[in-house]
This record gives C-alpha cells, structure tokens and sequence, in this order.
C-alpha cells in the first residue's frame, strides 16, 4: 500500500511566504502614503508594525498545528499498512493450511469409500452364505445324518465329495454345487485346497450373474490366501465382476494388479489381461458407468494393496 508523505520544512517555507506577503503590503502602502503626499506618522508604522507581527505569529501557529496533524496521520498510515499487511500473511497462512487440510479430509473419504464398497461386497455373500446355511440346518433337523447324507447326495470322502460338486458345477447345478462346496469347507477348513474351493464358489455365484456375491468370495481369497496359486484367478475375475457392473475403474485396477510380478500370473493370463484393459480404456459409455464419477476407483485400489503384499505363487488355473 502507498501513502504521500510530507516534506519537513513545509511550515518554514509557509512562514516565508507570509512574510513577504506582509512585508508587500507594508511597501504598497508606504509607496501609496508618498503618492498622495501624505507621510505616515511613526505611531501608525508601529502599530503595522504590531499587526505585522501578530500576524506572522499567527501564520507560524497555524502552520505547527499543520506539520504536527500531518505528522500524526502519517503515522497512523504506516500503522494501518503494517497491520494490513500482517492479516494479508496470516490470511495467505490460513488459506494453505485450509488446502492440506482438505486433501487430507479427501483421502479419507476415498480410503472409507473404498473399505464401504468392500465391506458391501463380502456382506452380499455372506448374507448368501447364511441363508443357504440356515436352509441346510432346518433340512437336517428334519432327519438323521445319514438320511439327510442320502437325499442330498452328500458323499462322506474328501475325493468324492469335491469330485460330485465339481460335476454339479459342470452340468450348471449351481446352487447344489455350492451347497457341496460350503460342506467341503465345514469339513476341512485347514485343508490345502481351502482356496481354490473359495474361488470355485465364486464361480458360481458368478455363472449366476450376481456378480457382488462373487467379488466378495474373491476378494475373501485376497484378504485370506494371499500366496495361493489361486491368487490370480482371483484378481481376473475380480476385474470381470467389476467390469459386468459397469464399475470400469475398479475392474482396471484389478486387470493391472495381474501385469504385477509379485502376483505370479502366467503369460495367459497378463495377455487376457492387458485385453480387457484395452477395450475398457476405449469404451465410451456401452460398458463403463462410472467415468464421470472421481470417486470410483476406490475398492480395486484397496483390494490391490492387499493382493501386492504377496509372494509369487507357484503356478496359476487356465483361463
């Protein structure tokens, strides 16, 4: 900010030009006094002289109240600057502080939107869960376990009864093939092919076309089994499931985290992938509903981190 300042030697330079405006007249009049033949007498030029004075004493007066006013304001103008310019810095302050404060705000909305969509997709399938379960206890409070073994068809070996719900599966029996594979998991939790009966399940679901209760069996094997062969079959179809919901960001996400070398994918399945990636990229509304949304995105991020804190698996399915 700019302000006029005042030069200090203002009210001498007043003072002066006053005195010469007196000292002027005092000469007009003397000059007008021998004009007309008439001499001033010397109590008249002492009383001019008087008023002369008291006028130049009056002038100096005035012009010391000036300065000291003008003084007075010029300080209070550096003042009002210094504050000015003091509540423009903590403004400028503020406002950045305002800025990181907001991006940090906005990363925890995406991280909560992200566990949201997660934790949606895991509560679709155990809900699916609990109800084919709740069906299965009512069938067996009905009859004796080898009655209910009998007209469900369940088969007591561990061989026999993956191999009975993998035909089922086969012949598009979707629903009792589930039913083989949940028992197949209540049997033998600790088993070796826990993961791959996980991702089997997911299938199913998926060849159902509820795609939320199959994203959620895989993202379990991606919380669960995270050095399982089974780990890629798990992000591809991940990236499948999201992209039949038109949720093309998250399916992106996905589809990279198998171009990873930390998750093992075989060359199939990095070519399979990176396909989809180019037709997904490309589209422009016929399968992607979420390219004006900025905040999808969130859930394959998540589900992604948690598949990279992995080793290399041994191997993986074919496609």
């Amino acid at each position: 900010m700019h302000h006029t300042s005042f030069a200090p030697g203002r009210s001498k330079t007043r003072s002066s030009r006053s005195a010469s405006c007196v000292l002027a007249i005092v000469s007009l009049t003397f000059l007008s006094t021998f004009s007309t033949g008439c001499l001033t007498l010397k109590s008249q030029h002492d009383e001019l002289a008087n008023q002369v004075a008291a006028l130049e004493r009056a002038q100096d007066s005035e012009s010391a109240q000036l300065d000291d006013k003008i003084i007075e304001a010029e300080q209070r103008l550096a003042d009002l600057t210094a504050k000015i310019d003091e509540a423009e810095q903590h403004l400028r302050g503020s406002q950045a502080g305002i800025g990181v404060r907001m991006d940090d705000v906005e990363e925890q909305v995406r991280e909560l939107r992200g566990a949201t969509d997660q934790s949606s997709l895991v509560s679709s399938s155990t809900s699916n869960q609990l109800v084919e379960l709740q069906g299965a206890i009512d069938e067996r409070l009905g009859a004796l376990e080898r009655k209910l073994d009998e007209a469900t068809n369940i088969p007591e070996g561990k061989t026999q009864l993956l191999a009975e719900a993998d035909r089922l599966a086969k012949d598009k029996s979707f629903k009792n093939a589930r039913r083989l594979y949940r028992t197949y998991e209540a049997r033998y939790p600790g088993d070796a092919s826990l993961a791959s009966v996980k991702f089997k399940i997911g299938q199913t679901f998926y060849n159902e076309r509820d795609y939320k209760s199959a994203l959620g069996e895989f993202y379990k094997i991606i919380q669960e089994h995270k050095e399982s062969a089974v780990l890629p079959d798990a992000l591809y179809y991940s990236g499948l499931g999201f992209a039949r919901l038109g949720q093309c960001k998250n399916a992106i996400a996905y589809f990279n985290a198998i171009l990873d070398p930390a998750t093992g994918a075989a060359a199939k399945y990095k070519s399979a992938a990176t396909n989809q990636i180019n037709i997904l990229s490309k589209d422009r509304g016929e399968i992607c509903l979420d390219s004006d949304d900025l905040g999808a995105g969130a859930a394959g991020e998540r589900g992604v981190d948690k598949a990279k804190d992995t080793k290399p698996a041994a191997k993986t399915r074919k496609i």
